[in-house]
């Protein structure tokens, strides 16, 4: 035999396992197609397919009176809801009056505000400007980077609270329970929008935004 056509044959004997096996991955990828489509929905896997994920936001001061108001304004959100506070008793009976009023709300209450801060993506403060900067040092460690929003009755400053939480994005809130209107003022423009859009999704009727005012 000559090399010629010892080369021949082994081609031929390679083209012919190639088509087998593309054959077979056909075949089996026919089969895995047909028992996936056979199977009820409950079991079939769907790939590349992103599920919305809520985000999560803290109330720290959820039995307070402007806390309350907030709760009740969110309430109707898609986003989940942690109600932190000191109360628990008053926790529960916040949240179970919220869950009856809202049945499709997902809500939680702690009373550790560390562990509901980590949690969250927002945190919003809602408790007297006294307790501030308590509730401050309390979740410095799990704040970082995230947006931290301070709801005041009056339109104060919060250098102190800047101190604390140096690497958080604070952006400070003056709000008319009566009126419904507030006033957002923090120093990242895109937060502020952020958090304009929210709460003008939870349906606060006049809002008024300023940058680099805190």
């Amino acid at each position: 035999m000559s090399i010629a056509e010892f080369v021949n044959i082994h081609i031929h004997s390679l083209d012919l396992y190639q088509e087998k096996f593309l054959t077979n991955i056909k075949v089996n990828y026919y089969h895995t197609s047909l028992e996936a489509a056979s199977l009820p929905w409950y079991l079939c896997v769907t790939k590349n397919k992103e599920m919305a994920v809520k985000k999560t936001i803290a109330i720290v001061g959820a039995t307070e009176k402007t806390g309350r108001a907030i709760v009740n304004q969110f309430a109707s959100m898609p986003y989940r809801l942690l109600l932190i506070s000191h109360q628990p008793e008053k926790l529960n009976e916040l949240t179970e009056t919220i869950s009856k009023q809202y049945p499709g709300a997902e809500i939680e209450f702690l009373v550790c505000v560390k562990d509901g801060c980590w949690e969250a993506d927002i945190i919003i403060i809602a408790v007297e400007a006294a307790e501030e900067k308590k509730v401050a040092e309390l979740m410095k460690e799990v704040a970082t980077q995230k947006i931290v929003v301070v709801i005041s009755e009056n339109e104060n400053e919060c250098k102190e609270l800047e101190k604390v939480l140096p690497y958080s994005k604070i952006v400070k809130a003056f709000v008319n329970i009566e009126t419904n209107e507030i006033f957002l003022s923090g120093k990242n423009e895109t937060v502020n929008e952020e958090i304009l859009e929210i709460f003008k999704q939870a349906g606060y009727n006049t809002i008024f935004l300023s940058t680099n005012k805190i």
